[in-house]
């Protein structure tokens, strides 16, 4: 499965990202994720399942959403997002994934 996660410059998101694939892996889930820039979110979108946004880019749900179809979009809560709770958005993820 192939995880976009977006924020702003695609930087912010590095450890997040990290903690992410090793919550996926002590899962024994097969999950790539990978930090992208909001700008580069049209270029992902045919082969991502699933998209990631950042709360400091929330404002670009909508847009992003129209832009996946029917694939999921999953906003990161503040909190998640700034304790780095990977066990929480991967949890979020699967149950997106697995509907």
């Amino acid at each position: 499965m192939k995880v976009y996660l977006v924020c702003n410059l695609g930087m912010s998101t590095g450890i997040l990202q990290m903690k992410l694939e090793e919550e996926a892996a002590r899962l024994g889930q097969s999950v790539s994720v990978l930090a992208v820039p909001l700008g580069e979110v049209k270029e992902v979108v045919a082969e991502a399942d699933i998209i990631l946004l950042g709360p400091q880019i929330r404002f670009a749900y909508d847009d992003v959403k129209r832009q996946m179809g029917d694939k999921p979009v999953l906003l990161i809560s503040p909190q998640d997002f700034g304790m780095m709770n990977a066990e929480r958005i991967m949890k979020e993820i699967l149950a997106q994934v697995n509907q």
